[in-house]
């Protein structure tokens, strides 16, 4: 990590040098909430069979739980499909992507979540047609930069789109850097595991870089 990202991180800890009460809010909330949850054991459980940090799930957990989207679409992360569904099992949650634990099956099939194979952007658009965007978590998939310019032409004030590894090289950090410069996205938020991508254009175009 860059000196200068550690500044700034430390600057935003804890949500210090966030003005906006919504953003602040949402970091010491959200993002730093210490609260248990009912569903983190069989989350933690997921997360382990697949590899992944049970950190970013509970954290994705929350922000799902936050955000409360009518629709969840996760793209090549099975733990992420499983925190957004287990978050908010009333809406209808897609997991495009190879296939699933046995938890997880288990998961997709109480918390009314779909499974598919194949390419994600073709995938994700037929999926929204006219519809909006609601929640999408992208993991570490073939198309990123395709299924993200796809999901941003759905995207409203209410959508949400997470990122996962957005410092994994350089040419990922440059990409990740064209977003948070990009006139659609509002604000923008660098957990360094991933960025998340807000498009309400009522409020002012601001970017946070936390250390949580």
């Amino acid at each position: 990590m860059r000196i200068g990202d550690w500044i700034n991180r430390k600057r935003h800890n804890r949500g210090y040098g966030v003005q906006s009460p919504s953003a602040f809010f949402f970091v010491t909330q959200v993002l730093r909430e210490r609260l248990p949850y009912y569903a983190y054991t069989t989350l933690d459980k997921v997360a382990r069979e697949c590899g992944v940090s049970t950190k970013l799930m509970r954290e994705l957990f929350r922000i799902t739980n936050h955000h409360n989207p009518a629709s969840c679409i996760a793209v090549s992360s099975t733990a992420a499909a499983c925190a957004m569904a287990l978050a908010k099992p009333s809406a209808k949650t897609l997991h495009i992507g190879s296939t699933a634990t046995d938890t997880a099956a288990e998961i997709f099939n109480i918390c009314n979540c779909t499974q598919q194979q194949g390419n994600a952007p073709q995938l994700l658009e037929a999926t929204l047609g006219n519809a909006p965007l609601g929640m999408l978590y992208i993991g570490r998939c073939p198309h990123r930069e395709e299924t993200v310019a796809t999901a941003m032409r759905h995207a409203n004030a209410n959508s949400i789109i997470v990122i996962e590894g957005i410092h994994r090289d350089s040419a990922t950090l440059k990409w990740w850097e064209q977003l948070v410069a990009d006139k659609q996205t509002i604000i923008t938020y660098d957990m360094y595991s991933c960025g998340i991508l807000l498009f309400n254009k009522e409020r002012i175009k601001q970017h946070y870089t936390l250390k949580l």
